[in-house]
């Protein structure tokens, strides 16, 4: 749960740097493969809309609230994690800093690459957004 943790939240943070090189060159210390592109693009895609209204995010603790870990069939050190988490942060747009807490689950895949654990697949199942202060 350690390991998967520790690379949620390199990802996240990531995404606090403003440089492109600097969000992509951090990504690179948890995400390989086509996914790396693929995240990197993504959020380079949502804050095109984003710039629009000024928004910016920024994620500030991450709850890992299950995990299943199995040994992954296509990687003879790789796991797989079926995983349920919370990300929460803020975001500001306007002059105003909002509150935000999302819920994700997903199945992903982490393996050994270079001798680093990095994150080689994410499939996400569900995303959905609940309130900060509420119960769980």
């Amino acid at each position: 749960m350690i390991l998967l943790e520790s690379l949620l939240k390199n990802i996240y943070r990531s995404f606090d740097f403003r440089e492109e090189d600097d969000v992509y060159d951090r990504l690179t210390t948890s995400v390989s493969g086509d996914l790396l592109s693929k995240v990197y693009l993504q959020n380079r895609k949502s804050l095109v809309v984003t710039q629009a209204g000024g928004a910016r995010a920024r994620v500030s603790e991450i709850n890992i609230l299950d995990v299943q870990v199995s040994p992954s069939g296509g990687s003879p050190m790789g796991l797989a994690f079926h995983a349920t988490w919370t990300a929460q942060g803020t975001v500001g747009h306007w002059g105003h800093i909002h509150t935000r807490k999302n819920q994700y689950e997903a199945n992903i895949l982490v393996e050994p690459v270079d001798g680093v654990w990095k994150i080689t697949g994410l499939e996400l199942l569900d995303e959905k957004r609940i309130d900060p202060y509420g119960k769980r």
